[in-house]
């Protein structure tokens, strides 16, 4: 017999299409919300990044953001303004320079006449415009006759006050002694502007005229350049402040030289609300025997100034202003008796 073929089986046909086989994928919804939220962390890590970016090449720093959002102060580019917060103890003496013209506010007292000068000389004063004794308190006159010997003087502004209260001192004796000898007219102030290279100096004499207080009789000077103001009050107590605002005068300021070396009798809060400061400084001797500056004065300026001096601490403070911007240095010695 012949051996059959093994012929190959074909498969049986299909009836319809070919199912497709379907692979279970689970998918994840997300809401709208959810989704906002993940484009806007994104872009904040991007803007994040970008800004590190951008600051440690220098090209826009954390700073400059700052300043574009108005919450810093710009720096200033020049120096077309100086005031000098100089430091002398528990005592006042301000320098204030701008294109050339010079304004002496008060010199200190007897102690540091020779460093307050060296002070002077060192930022190269030699000509003062302005000269002004606030009031004849041995703390804030106690210098002035040896910054009269040593520089020349062309003005010279004093408070009107009652004889009564016209000191015996010997600092006083002595400012008497150099103005004769020099030929200075020492001249009452009186309520006026006067113009100290790019600036505006108001000159706001006491409006009372009772008090049995010399420090109520204190000059208060408004110095305006540009978008920059300070304000500098002297040893003005509480009742003067309060002339002063009824007096109608223009107290806003950007820069506050708290009055009375941040005495508890100064300060008040009706006065920090017509100035509202962002700076202000005080002009103290570090461990001073009257406890300046007081705890209730720092308390009520940390509710209007966001960045506060202390010469005691600081040692002079300086502001340079350009019409704009301003930067604020503190002396090198300071530092380092603060730390």
């Amino acid at each position: 017999m012949a051996a059959k073929k093994n012929t190959p089986t074909r498969p049986p046909k299909m009836i319809g299409k070919p199912k497709k086989i379907r692979k279970n994928k689970s998918r994840i919804h997300l809401t709208l919300r959810q989704r906002l939220r993940i484009i806007l962390t994104v872009l904040v890590l991007f803007s994040a990044g970008l800004m590190c970016l951008l600051h440690f090449t220098g090209i826009f720093t954390f700073d400059d953001l700052l300043v574009s959002l108005d919450i810093k102060d710009r720096p200033a580019t020049r120096r077309d303004l100086e005031v000098h917060v100089v430091s002398c103890g528990n005592a006042d003496c301000i320098l204030i320079m701008s294109k050339g013209e010079t304004m002496v506010i008060d010199a200190g007292d007897r102690e540091h006449s020779a460093s307050t000068v060296s002070y002077l000389k060192n930022h190269g004063v030699k000509k003062i415009k302005y000269l002004v004794a606030t009031h004849q308190h041995f703390d804030h006159i106690g210098g002035m006759a040896d910054v009269i010997w040593t520089f020349r003087v062309e003005n010279m502004i004093a408070p009107k006050v009652p004889k009564e209260l016209i000191p015996t001192s010997k600092a006083y004796e002595r400012l008497l002694m150099a103005v004769q000898g020099t030929g200075v007219k020492m001249r009452n102030a009186k309520n006026q502007t006067l113009k100290l290279g790019d600036c505006e100096v108001t000159v706001m004499p006491s409006p009372i005229t009772d008090s049995d207080d010399l420090n109520n009789y204190s000059i208060v000077i408004r110095l305006v350049h540009g978008e920059n103001t300070f304000l500098f009050t002297a040893d003005a107590e509480k009742e003067e402040e309060l002339a002063l605002i009824e007096k109608g005068y223009d107290l806003k300021a950007k820069v506050l030289k708290v009055g009375h070396h941040g005495s508890y009798s100064s300060s008040s809060a009706e006065f920090l609300d017509a100035v509202d400061p962002e700076y202000a400084v005080i002009s103290s001797g570090y461990m001073n025997e009257f406890g300046h500056p007081h705890d209730s004065t720092m308390r009520r300026l940390e509710k209007y100034a966001d960045k506060i001096y202390n010469t005691a601490y600081n040692g002079s403070v300086v502001f340079v202003s350009d019409g704009e911007g301003m930067s604020v240095y503190c002396s090198e010695s300071s530092r380092r008796v603060y730390e």
